[in-house]
């Protein structure tokens, strides 16, 4: 055993060393906001928080994001989200006729689909966000790309609606009813829908 780990090359040592340092890095939580914001100073551990702050908004987040290694702990601390959020689409067809896209909600689907399909609830969770409506003009197109059955008579206009609701603290009555909200009206590219469609 001693010999077999003799034989790993230093430089793979030095790459396994430098990985974890980095992820522990990016797992580490941020300084209390007064201190991130610059109205308090940092002290004790908050040095070195504040330091790692700065460190991991540079090379840290450039080295895990190419990578593909970054990772993301807020699911459960220290805030876990309280929306409880899913969509769907409704669509205009080139004959006039109306349909509705139903995007995979994880509170519908039998536990052993939930496992498969988590990844949808997590893409929607991001492409949702304001920040993010730079994705809602390709999000739309490739439900209308999804819901064309016939390239005679292609989805011509999708809109993307948002339900939410928020869940109260601990002890409160959660809201039965979900606010809906239009966010998005794409013009479908029919040009691009039909090349993508013969594939």
């Amino acid at each position: 055993m001693a010999e077999a780990t003799r034989k790993v090359p230093w430089w793979v040592k030095a790459l396994v060393l430098f990985h974890a340092f980095m992820t522990l890095s990016w797992s580490l939580p941020g300084p209390a906001k007064a201190v991130s914001q610059g109205v308090a100073n940092p002290r004790g551990e908050e040095v070195i928080l504040y330091a790692n702050e700065k460190f991991k908004s540079s090379f840290v987040s450039s080295y895990l994001t190419w990578t593909g290694f970054w990772q993301s702990w807020d699911m459960f601390a220290p805030n876990p989200s309280s929306v409880d959020i899913w969509c769907h689409a409704e669509l205009e067809f080139a004959d006039g006729t109306d349909g509705v896209f139903n995007y995979p909600r994880i509170y519908d689907l039998p536990i052993p689909v939930k496992y498969v399909k988590e990844r949808y609830r997590k893409f929607y969770e991001r492409v949702n966000q304001d920040d993010n409506a730079y994705i809602w003009p390709y999000f739309a197109q490739r439900i209308a790309l999804l819901s064309t059955k016939e390239i005679g008579n292609p989805v011509v206009k999708v809109r993307l609606i948002r339900h939410f609701r928020y869940t109260p603290p601990l002890g409160q009555p959660v809201p039965k009813d979900y606010q809906t909200y239009m966010y998005y009206e794409h013009e479908v590219d029919l040009a691009k829908l039909a090349k993508e469609f013969r594939k």
